[in-house]
């Protein structure tokens, strides 16, 4: 029975774990999850014939674009992801390296060079974003390791360290996350306040914000579990028995 009381902190941590890498290599292929992306830039230049795409969707470790097809009816607009960015750690979205030079350099395109200084001054912030990502999947595969363990041959330190792990991991998807949700809200306003009157536009991806707090949500639940098996049980198994005593009347 012991071996089944740390049931859901490895599933979540397992779920979590699935999770976040998911989120982590979201849009590093064209067929692998490209809808699940920070954000996607929607630009006005793909009808100048200057060779930039209808669409950019940024990840965390890398960026996507191509173009959008309406239906016969005219009423449904699909993304056909034509190309993605080499997948890279330190991947950073950057206009004036993404696009031709006279797409962000040219007036007759209405390009807003306020917009290419949004991006550079949040490089570091994702790129941080990144790596807490990286973290938190090694601290969960490694929270996962200690649970197998601790299943095959019991030690009595292994909890504790699992427990670590646990809150490492929560922590550095949860700093994640956050960024996340600052990028997808406070950035993408920004975006599409100096992209007015340029048909310069973003909008924040709900898929990856779901998935990613869905994962922070399961790690909290993990940790608290995983807390609770190894000092709250443990002591409460360890305390003596209460000894007791006869009264004679």
């Amino acid at each position: 029975m012991s071996h089944f009381k740390g049931l859901f902190q490895t599933v979540a941590v397992f779920v979590a774990f699935i999770l976040t890498l998911l989120c982590l290599f979201a849009g590093t292929q064209k067929s692998f999850l490209e809808d699940v992306d920070l954000l996607t830039l929607s630009t006005p230049s793909a009808s100048t014939g200057s060779g930039s795409h209808d669409f950019y969707s940024v990840h965390v470790l890398s960026y996507c674009q191509g173009t959008l097809i309406t239906t016969d009816a005219g009423v449904e607009v699909t993304r056909n992801v034509t190309e993605c960015s080499n997948r890279t750690i330190l991947s950073s979205f950057d206009p004036t390296q993404a696009w031709p030079e006279e797409v962000t350099s040219s007036p007759q395109l209405g390009w807003p060079r306020v917009i290419s200084d949004d991006f550079h001054a949040f490089k570091t912030t994702s790129q941080v974003m990144a790596v807490m990502y990286s973290i938190g999947v090694g601290a969960m595969g490694v929270a996962m390791l200690v649970r197998v363990w601790a299943t095959l041959a019991p030690k009595p330190r292994q909890g504790p360290i699992e427990f670590w792990f646990f809150v490492l991991g929560s922590v550095s998807i949860s700093i994640a996350s956050i960024i996340a949700t600052v990028i997808g809200f406070e950035f993408v306003a920004l975006i599409n306040a100096h992209g007015k009157g340029s048909n310069v536009s973003a909008q924040y991806g709900e898929k990856f914000l779901g998935m990613t707090w869905a994962a922070v949500g399961l790690l909290v639940a993990g940790s608290v579990a995983c807390f609770a098996n190894a000092f709250v049980n443990k002591r409460a198994a360890s305390a003596p028995a209460p000894v007791s005593k006869d009264i004679e009347g």
